[in-house]
């Protein structure tokens, strides 16, 4: 059996599966990754003290103009985000989380916390703190 210990195969490879299993949890709430990870931005912002425009949030997350409002249309349908628009630029919306977006977001927030815990289970508590520290180091590294 060949050994596949290249990095980059291996983070992708993790990066997968924790993907699906999140994906499928999510499924069971009617949410999508996407969706849940502009409501947590959005959450995430409002907790600093900072309104989020769906431009914001696009540019937070790497998603294109089309994708982004899509997103944010389907989240309004379900009721988890409402738009006010900002009246300083009539063409731009502030987005709010509504109770259930809140809730929503939290909920999803356990699901892959504990999607994580059994993925991570094989190592010992000081391997995830160095996997962990070892990531966000990764992820402050500008390219």
């Amino acid at each position: 059996m060949m050994k596949m210990d290249n990095i980059g195969y291996l983070f992708m490879n993790c990066s997968k599966k924790l993907k699906y299993e999140l994906n499928e949890a999510l499924m069971m709430k009617n949410i999508t990754i996407q969706q849940w990870t502009v409501m947590n931005q959005v959450e995430l912002n409002n907790s600093w003290g900072k309104t989020s425009t769906s431009v914001e949030i696009g540019k937070n997350l790497d998603m294109d103009k089309p994708t982004i409002s899509g997103i944010v249309k389907r989240l309004e349908k379900k009721g988890y985000i409402i738009k006010e628009r900002n009246i300083e630029d009539n063409r731009s919306y502030y987005l709010q989380l509504t109770s259930d977006g809140k809730h929503i977001v939290q909920a999803c927030q356990q699901l892959s916390d504990e999607i994580v815990k059994f993925f991570l289970k094989p190592l010992t508590k000081h391997e995830i703190t160095n996997l962990q520290n070892i990531l966000m180091k990764l992820n402050k590294e500008e390219f």
